[in-house]
């Protein structure tokens, strides 16, 4: 028994190098993660570094960031200098894909307001609703395609599911950035700690396919983000919206001259 269980961890690391390796493991890698992280979110994802501990079944990676949506001003709505993952070395053969655990550490959020009623974490919720349903079809499509019982290095349109036993996101910060009713704003307020358990696994599932799951995860860390930024208080709508309307008053005052009529300028 002992060596039937040596041979099928063998065979299961040989599965891992078939899978993972031949020979770019770091290009798959962050292809599937930019390729598919971008259709998800409707900005570029990309990340940094990589680094493959094969016998411990550890995935390293560095330096993640995930673009602002579009007319927003500063680059990245997310940045995440370290993120480990640990697979089950033996689940690679399978259909479905069981990850151990994810760890995210020190997520860098940015909140950016473009007005009262506009900000890009909402903005990039809304692109993850609508994005994640085009992009299963769209893998379903290419699966079907590459159907022909070779690993095409891409584990969506090789059709694996995954699910994530454990996953946290500790020590991340959320900074606003805002430039309302002629003024500038920043502040900063602390990321609760996230912890999610048995991803793929919901009403006796085995297993989500990656792309939803990467929308799961994806929607809990920003939905978080603007819950707390609402519960903080970290701007001041109210008084945003009360100093943008005077500046527009005075304004019209200025240019029709009724500030000295109405003794305004005095």
């Amino acid at each position: 028994m002992k060596k039937l269980a040596i041979f099928a961890l063998i065979l299961a690391v040989i599965g891992a190098v078939v899978y993972f390796k031949a020979p770019s493991a770091e290009n798959i890698v962050k292809t599937v993660v930019h390729k598919y992280g971008s259709q998800v979110t409707g900005t570029e994802v990309n990340l940094g570094g990589f680094r493959l501990a094969l016998t411990k079944g550890e995935v390293e990676i560095s330096d993640l960031t995930v673009a602002n949506p579009a007319n927003y001003s500063q680059p990245h709505i997310m940045s995440v200098g370290r993120v480990l993952v640990k697979v089950n070395l033996k689940s690679l053969l399978d259909k479905t894909i069981i990850v151990e655990k994810v760890e995210i550490e020190k997520p860098q959020i940015t909140y950016e307001l473009l007005s009262l009623t506009q900000n890009n974490v909402s903005q990039l919720l809304e692109n993850i609703k609508q994005n994640t349903a085009s992009a299963d079809k769209k893998a379903a499509a290419e699966e079907k395609k590459s159907d022909d019982g070779k690993s095409t290095g891409d584990p969506v349109k090789d059709g694996k599911k995954v699910i994530i036993s454990d996953l946290s996101v500790t020590g991340g910060n959320i900074n606003l950035a805002a430039s309302l009713a002629g003024r500038a704003t920043s502040a900063s307020v602390p990321l609760p700690t996230i912890k999610m358990q048995d991803i793929g696994k919901e009403k006796g599932k085995n297993g989500a396919g990656i792309i939803d799951t990467l929308s799961v995860v994806l929607q809990k860390i920003f939905d978080t983000a603007y819950d707390t930024v609402v519960k903080s208080k970290l701007v001041d709508l109210k008084s945003a919206a009360e100093d943008s309307l005077n500046n527009v008053v005075n304004g019209i005052k200025e240019k029709s001259g009724l500030k000295d009529w109405f003794g305004f300028g005095k």
